[in-house]
């Protein structure tokens, strides 16, 4: 399938594409109703019938941070990650990086989770992994929320650069984005991918630094990290949240910049694949 799908040229023609591009935008808004209630329906589907309910989505970065609190602040005795008690420096980082990393694995498996939905229906097909996305981001609100808290409880608090957070978090979607129309088209033809993109993620974790700050990084692959579309997030999210500094927008700049470029061969891969997935799934 994704031979068949790679044999078709990703955009004919600049203009052409970008009418049709055009048109696809235009498709997509009239169905917007249909995204909200799909993003609905994740949500509930997500929770319903478990026994803690939204506190699940509580859960894996708490979890994660007191593995992580436990390891390196007790254990390697550092108490705090560049002037931030340790505890909060990873449930922030987290609550970035739980977003990308499980919104990128499920929006990669949603084509085949709305199989019946797909092969029935004719609508957009883009949409399945936006509301996927667009679910994902009520997980990080709530989540947020709690950091604000706990922050509160070791003397950070809300500052007016807390502005710059969606825009920051605009880049981090846009990523996501990205990733998910490429993978989600290839996981409809090899579904073991979800493994190797898993594992990919999780080695990207550790080289952004998630867990460790930043000067643990050797200096040969420092100089790299405000690169890194997840490196220039995180330190942007870390200004505005503990320090009240400006974001670095120099790397925040090259990350969107590179992202909306990419953007239109993603989008024009998704489409042209769309008229497949009937008959693959």
């Amino acid at each position: 399938m994704v031979t068949r799908i790679l044999k078709f040229p990703i955009i004919h023609h600049p203009f052409w594409a970008m009418i049709n591009m055009g048109r696809d935008f235009k498709n997509l808004w009239a169905h917007r109703e249909l995204l909200l209630t799909l993003t609905k329906r994740e949500i509930v589907a997500r929770y319903k019938q478990t026994f803690f309910g939204l506190g699940w989505s509580l859960m894996q970065p708490i979890l994660q941070t007191v593995v992580y609190t436990i390891a390196f602040s007790v254990i390697l005795k550092s108490p705090s990650a560049e002037g931030i008690p340790y505890a909060i420096f990873v449930f922030a980082n987290l609550t970035l990086w739980t977003y990308f990393a499980t919104t990128t694995i499920n929006a990669m498996n949603s084509l085949r989770a709305n199989s019946a939905l797909i092969t029935k229906v004719s609508f957009p097909r883009e949409i399945i992994p936006i509301s996927v996305i667009l679910s994902g981001l009520f997980d990080f609100i709530v989540t947020f929320i709690v950091l604000v808290v706990l922050n509160l409880f070791f003397g950070f608090y809300p500052n007016w650069r807390f502005i710059y957070i969606p825009a920051i978090l605009f880049v981090e979607i846009l990523f996501i984005l990205n990733l998910s129309l490429i993978l989600s088209v290839l996981t409809v033809a090899r579904r073991d991918l979800t493994y190797v993109v898993t594992f990919f993620i999780t080695l990207y974790m550790f080289l952004t630094p998630v867990f460790f700050p930043l000067t643990a990084l050797p200096e040969s692959i420092r100089q790299y990290y405000f690169l890194s579309p997840m490196g220039a997030i995180i330190d942007a999210f870390k200004n505005a949240v503990f320090y009240n500094y400006e974001p670095k927008w120099y790397s925040l700049l090259i990350a969107s910049t590179l992202l909306i470029v990419l953007f239109i061969p993603s989008y024009k891969f998704f489409k042209r694949a769309e008229k497949l997935f009937a008959d693959v799934l």
